[in-house]
């Protein structure tokens, strides 16, 4: 059975997640994803197989994991308490603050790994789950005509597309550049038309 991490966890078993998540990194800064196996990553942190399973599935949760482990550092919060109409500058604030606060880490690791490889994919998939959950919780419903879940899930990928271009695809882009961005792509959905009969 799979450790919780969700649950509170002891000291040791944070110390275990860490050293996993510390050598899936420092192997990423040398080599790619794909060459990284289970029996490396065992050898690099200095526990057996048996306690890597306790606590993920495969190579690819333990990655997973180590995404979720940036993010916690960066303070990606919640945002039903900002004003509705600040909720997708924070957003895209809090997403590009995780990616300018490893900024050095991932250079180190796009050397290694493609832009379009799976190592670059797994981060794209967080990034655009964790925008989804922030953006769920705060689509004021009451503004638009279309279902709350399709305009967070619209919201989410502009997002991500915008962080995507200007952090990985290497079109370096001002903070403000970044706002103006996502709200020209967003413009139709920003200024909703009068409810009608769909």
């Amino acid at each position: 059975m799979k450790k919780d991490l969700n649950a509170k966890l002891s000291r040791g078993a944070l110390r275990t997640l860490d050293a996993f998540s510390g050598a899936m990194m420092d192997l990423l800064r040398t080599k790619p994803l794909m060459s990284i196996s289970v029996n490396e990553l065992c050898e690099r942190s200095s526990y057996p197989r048996a306690t890597f399973y306790n606590y993920f599935d495969d190579r690819d949760d333990l990655l997973t994991y180590c995404w979720t482990a940036l993010s916690g550092k960066s303070r990606i919060g919640d945002l039903q308490s900002a004003e509705p109409e600040r909720r997708v500058d924070l957003a895209l604030d809090m997403m590009a603050d995780m990616l300018e606060d490893n900024a050095a880490l991932l250079k180190e690791v796009l050397e290694h790994n493609p832009v379009d490889g799976p190592m670059f994919a797994s981060l794209r998939a967080f990034i655009a789950e964790r925008s989804r959950d922030l953006m769920r919780t705060c689509v004021d419903r009451e503004r638009h005509a279309l279902p709350a879940e399709l305009i967070a899930d619209h919201y989410a990928n502009t997002l991500m597309l915008v962080l995507d271009w200007s952090y990985l695809r290497g079109h370096t882009l001002t903070r403000p550049e970044l706002h103006d961005y996502v709200h020209a792509l967003l413009e139709g959905v920003e200024r909703p038309k009068p409810r009608t009969a769909l």
